[in-house]
């Protein structure tokens, strides 16, 4: 990626700034599209290197212009958020709308006016997708979201499958699992977690039996820039996952451990007799024949990686993110 110019919206956001500090590192030309009220604690340490934008991209002149100044060659798109609100109302069916599929569309329509446009364009989707399927969740099954915001998710990757025969550039939606590391917001039961073990506070596991394909951040962005160095490539939905579920009680267990928590601080509850399980969980194989990829940091191993870093920052009197901001 040395040299390349990338373009990252959402870059504020727990994925979007992780992938920014490993362009940076890579050598890659960065520019940051954020809206104007994002934090930018997350991008502190490269603040100095990247070129910032600020756009709401709602705004198409906004965002033209922002993209007409970066000239980029890869668009890496994170600026959705990274859950809804668990209904199929309508209100939060419009605003599904106002926050995922106006802003992917105004991003599509300003990379295609480029003069030069970019050579692909990269999308964070989610497993949220998929709903009410049978498992493992595959790429090219019917799915059947059961939220508004896996809807709007899954509007938008279809309405980029149906743009791609009209478009400059190739556009892929990764199909990210339920992802964890540092930085995450602590509305997320996984850094709730690993920070109240740490502090010895109790805290209370409502579905510990429910399982989820859980992917390390490290792992997700190796993913997008393998997806970036890949050439004539027509699979255009792609999983991010491991393929991999475990419960919510197997992923405490591992945090207590490493944490050398008091176990009773941890309640986990029982699941009523007959209520069904809920599991998320993804085949891979695509990613693997496709991209040549597949996640190398198992959950022992990031789980220890975020405790690390949160130890450090706890003991430096750094408080968790609790900002819903995605960039």
């Amino acid at each position: 990626m040395e040299g390349r110019a990338c373009l990252v919206t959402g870059a504020a956001g727990f994925i979007g700034s992780h992938l920014v500090r490993r362009l940076v590192a890579l050598g890659a030309k960065v520019d940051v599209l954020v809206r104007q009220s994002s934090s930018l604690d997350r991008l502190a340490d490269c603040r100095s290197k990247v070129r910032l934008h600020y756009a709401d991209l709602r705004d198409e002149a906004a965002t033209r212009e922002a993209l007409a100044s970066a000239k980029p060659e890869f668009v890496f798109h994170f600026a959705s958020p990274s859950r809804g609100a668990n209904s199929a109302d309508l209100e939060p069916t419009r605003k599904s709308i106002e926050d995922i599929l106006k802003p992917l569309i105004g991003l599509v329509d300003a990379a295609t006016a480029l003069q030069t446009p970019p050579r692909a364009f990269f999308r964070s989707g989610t497993i949220a997708e998929y709903g009410a399927v049978a498992l493992p969740y595959r790429e090219r099954q019917r799915e059947n979201p059961i939220t508004a915001y896996g809807a709007a998710m899954l509007a938008g990757t279809h309405y980029l499958e149906m743009l791609q025969r009209n478009l400059p550039f190739r556009a892929i939606t990764a199909r990210l699992a339920l992802t964890y590391g540092s930085g995450q917001s602590d509305e997320f039961l996984i850094p709730q977690l690993v920070d109240a073990c740490l502090e010895g506070r109790r805290i209370e596991i409502k579905r510990p039996d429910d399982r989820r394909d859980l992917i390390h951040v490290d792992d997700v962005v190796s993913a997008f820039l393998a997806f970036a160095e890949t050439r004539n490539v027509r699979s255009r939905v792609i999983n991010v996952a491991t393929g991999s579920a475990p419960s919510m009680r197997e992923v405490a267990a591992e945090v207590i451990a490493a944490t050398k928590c008091d176990p009773a601080l941890v309640e986990q509850h029982r699941s009523p007799p007959g209520e069904a399980i809920n599991e998320l969980r993804c085949d891979t194989s695509l990613a693997r024949e496709t991209y040549s990829w597949s996640a190398t940091i198992g959950l022992r191993q990031g789980l220890s990686q975020l405790i690390s870093a949160r130890r450090a920052q706890i003991g430096a009197g750094e408080t968790g993110l609790s900002a819903k901001a995605y960039g």
